[in-house]
């Protein structure tokens, strides 16, 4: 027998739990004489199958026939799932209610406030902590720190922190101011000692102007435009420009209009200020604009795992959720329900309460359920059997699976006589 070309059948005692014979065949006539050779079966469990059904009326219009448990659940969750996968994408989405917005945002703000202290006000914050008490891992607790950022803290000079916290433009800014200084601290000492404006700048190599400016006692060697904001060609424009970015208009549209009021600038300079504008809106932006409409991604492969167990086993689902998904997908709703309506009767040994449930099928209109109800209703007998005896197809499953491996061992070299002998010796 090949692999999906040739199918065999078996049969299993139920109160021995030993295979009793096998046939290379499932078609109806085969499997029909076959078992008219074993007229002392009363009970027969199957799988959902219309030809065993058939051959087994035929050949044991006496016997009982049970319907498999597994396969009727299988393949009820297998309509469902074709069904969903019509009616869902791969990911579906859902809001995130506002009070797990609220608590994530506090939780962030309460991270941003401690990150933004400046190095030098944690330095001071945990020399205080240190002072009243706190050990280093409530400090870290307190301030959100790292431990090693508290090791190097701790051990830390006001001068080191100082250095630390200046910025590459203030390092640079300093560094420039402090080089001026000592420039006009030298043009002021040699006026001290007696040389002119002239020598003073012969022998330091700066113009008469410039000396005579250090010398003056209201001069600084800070910029008067340090920190403000130069007048350029875009300035009279930001108006405008700021106006139509709220607006949404695109960039280029924005350029050509300021360029047909006058703009002559560089299409850079206009690019870099709209980055800049826009970085800043990002960073400006409150948090009920920064978290408004929030969702969050679930599988549809995660949603058909609460199809095969009860929502406490299904770790990647939470029960919040969950009922965020019936809200906004009632489809996948009505399929949940109907498949645990199913297979709660099916546990609860309840036949009475499958006619009902075939009659619910209906009003949903699904296509595959429906498919489903009608292969029910084909074999009812059997189905309701299936729920009420304790009788199923696992001994056969099991046993198949016995029939592969030995089937196996013989790495498929033989034919189904030899497979058969080989099965039937090793149940002695």
């Amino acid at each position: 027998m090949k692999k999906n070309e040739t199918y065999g059948t078996v049969m299993i005692d139920i109160e021995t739990r030993k295979i009793i014979d096998m046939i290379p065949s499932r078609e109806y006539e085969d499997v029909k004489a076959w078992l008219e050779t074993y007229p002392n079966i009363k009970i027969v469990s199957r799988d959902g199958s219309h030809t065993y059904r058939k051959a087994i009326c035929g050949a044991l219009p006496n016997a009982i026939q049970v319907s498999d448990r597994f396969h009727l659940i299988k393949n009820l969750i297998d309509y469902a799932k074709e069904h969903l996968k019509k009616e869902l994408g791969v990911r579906i989405s859902i809001p995130v209610p506002d009070e797990i917005i609220n608590e994530a945002y506090n939780e962030i703000n309460n991270v941003k406030e401690h990150r933004s202290i400046e190095l030098k006000e944690k330095y001071e914050r945990i020399k205080e902590l240190s002072a009243t008490g706190h050990d280093k891992s409530m400090i870290c607790k307190i301030l959100n720190m790292d431990v090693r950022t508290y090791d190097k803290l701790i051990i830390a000079t006001t001068e080191e922190i100082e250095t630390r916290i200046s910025s590459k433009k203030e390092k640079n800014h300093e560094n420039k101011v402090r080089q001026k200084l000592e420039l006009v601290n030298e043009v002021r000492e040699l006026k001290r000692l007696g040389l002119s404006e002239r020598k003073i700048s012969k022998r330091i190599g700066l113009s008469r102007n410039t000396v005579k400016k250090y010398l003056d006692e209201k001069f600084t060697p800070i910029h008067a435009a340090y920190n403000e904001k130069r007048i350029g060609k875009l300035t009279q424009f930001e108006n405008d420009i700021n106006s139509m970015l709220i607006q949404g208009v695109k960039g280029t549209i924005i350029e050509k209009t300021i360029r047909e009021k006058g703009y002559s600038g560089s299409s850079t300079n206009f690019r870099h200020y709209v980055s800049d504008w826009k970085r800043k809106r990002k960073n400006d932006s409150s948090s009920d604009n920064q978290y408004k409409g929030i969702i969050e991604i679930i599988e549809r492969k995660n949603l058909f795992k609460l199809l095969y167990s009860p929502p406490e086993k299904v770790k990647c689902i939470t029960r919040r959720q969950l009922d965020s998904i019936f809200e906004h997908y009632p489809c996948f709703l009505k399929v949940y329900m109907k498949v645990w309506d199913f297979k709660h009767l099916l546990f609860e040994k309840a036949p009475d309460m499958l006619s009902s449930w075939l009659e619910s099928i209906k009003t949903l209109r699904i296509a595959e359920f429906n498919s489903f109800a009608n292969g029910i209703n084909l074999d009812i007998d059997a189905v309701k059997n299936a729920i009420e005896l304790p009788y199923s197809n696992g001994l056969a499953e099991g046993k198949i699976n016995k029939i592969k491996v030995i089937k196996r061992i013989m790495y498929g070299r033989c034919n189904f006589i030899m497979l058969k002998l080989k099965t039937l010796l090793q149940e002695i």
